[in-house]
């Protein structure tokens, strides 16, 4: 019980922290509510964010809550992740590294065999962008244009408590109830581009817009033994079309050029106006197979339908991810060589992004691999690293590289258990 008060301490000091950190730094977080985050840890990450169809019986699977049944430990998982990324355009180039805690998860196995359940604290979206052009002034005359730049931070977070439950001796069905909140910051500073005076000043839009609500939903999930060593595992998640509710605070601002000297005081436009932003409804597939403690390869298909509620003031597309990865297990039983112990991991991902940016689809492709490293009985650390690809220089769009590197730690206890002798 000591270690839980320390992992317990620990959460409530990572939950304090958390609520500024950012995740991802992507040009394209400047849609909608930012650039969108999933379920996955470490081990997920490792190979393309793969786990729909994937039991684990030593790591947590939050993508399809069904499976913690096979969870025999209570567990505690908590994860950091740091990313560089690249920028490319028409006009320039740039890039930024950022680094933040990833996630924190707490899972009891409540039955044996029967019930798991876990809750946890991950990034539901992040806005970390800094992006800069030109447009036109409407009905000027003569032609006149203005040079902007756009800045956002913050980002929501999604407290969830989820849970699995064995309805028959190889199926399960479980559940995910999630409570999203948070504030994104945006700025948008414009000046005329032919100002010449020795002083020159710029207008900023700043606005607030705050969320919060409740999502919901559900998982089924299904082994079946070929033989005695091997099986095929397969499982289906969905995710009820949501609506996040918040209000807006904007004002506009003068500044002097190259400062942040106010001129005069800002000008209300808008106070907890009411907002709302509307999530698509998601179904993912997933299968695996696999010879039992050795090795797993497996399949997971996402997809969501954006376009079914078009009140979002942005242009979206309905979106389809693909999911190709697998993890090996040489010998885990192995007492004298420690690399054979470990579990090896890769997987690829392509998807697009659910925003069309001048009528532009965005896709992405992903090459992932990691491990998971024994360091005390069954509890282990996690690495994951990913390089990735989003978007192109065509049609005045940006192309991003990246890496991102998670590392979580997974520590497995018999928790909770009660002693017969002292």
């Amino acid at each position: 019980m000591r270690i839980f008060k320390y992992l317990l301490t620990l959460s409530i000091v990572l939950f304090c922290l958390k609520g500024n950190s950012q995740h991802v730094a992507s040009t394209y977080a400047i849609y909608g509510i930012g650039e969108l985050n999933n379920n996955t840890l470490a081990h997920n990450q490792a190979m393309g964010g793969l786990g729909v169809g994937m039991p684990q019986r030593f790591n947590i699977n939050l993508q399809n809550p069904a499976w913690l049944t096979y969870n025999q430990l209570s567990s505690f998982n908590v994860g950091l992740q740091g990313e560089a990324r690249t920028y490319k355009s028409e006009l320039e180039n740039g890039s930024k590294k950022t680094g933040s805690i990833k996630h924190m998860v707490f899972f009891v196995p409540l039955l044996n065999g029967k019930w798991g359940s876990a809750i946890s604290l991950l990034p539901f979206s992040s806005a970390d962008y800094e992006v800069g052009g030109s447009s036109e002034v409407a009905n000027a005359t003569p032609t006149e244009r203005t040079n902007d730049l756009f800045i956002g931070s913050g980002g929501l977070s999604q407290f969830a408590w989820s849970n699995g439950f064995r309805i028959f001796k190889s199926t399960n069905i479980g559940f995910n109830l999630m409570y999203v909140f948070g504030a994104i910051d945006k700025q948008n500073q414009s000046s005329l581009a032919s100002d010449s005076s020795s002083i020159g000043y710029y207008t900023q839009l700043s606005t607030n817009d705050t969320y919060k609500s409740v999502l919901f939903s559900v998982a089924l999930a299904h082994k079946m033994k070929i033989n005695e060593t091997h099986e095929i595992n397969f499982g289906i998640t969905y995710q009820h079309p949501g609506q996040l509710e918040g209000s807006k605070d904007a004002f506009l601002s003068r500044y002097i050029e190259n400062s942040v000297l106010q001129v005069g005081s800002p000008m209300p436009i808008s106070n907890e106006e009411a907002i709302t932003f509307d999530l698509p409804k998601k179904l993912s597939f997933g299968i695996s197979y696999g010879l039992i403690d050795k090795y797993k390869i497996g399949l997971d298909i996402n997809l969501a339908n954006w376009t079914s509620n078009g009140s979002n003031n942005t242009l979206v597309q309905n979106t389809q991810e693909f999911i190709l990865g697998g993890e090996m297990t040489p010998d885990s039983r192995n007492i004298t060589n420690y690399l054979k112990r470990v579990t090896y991991r890769f997987g690829f991902n392509y998807g697009k992004l659910p925003y069309l940016v001048q009528n532009n689809s965005i896709n992405e492709f992903g090459i992932n691999f990691g491990a998971s490293f024994p360091v005390a009985g069954l509890s282990t650390l996690d690495l994951a690293i990913k390089f990735g690809e989003r978007g192109t220089i065509e049609n005045g769009l940006v192309n991003e590289s990246f890496m991102q590197i998670v590392l979580g730690l997974t520590i497995n206890e018999k928790w909770f258990i009660k002693r017969k002798y002292n």
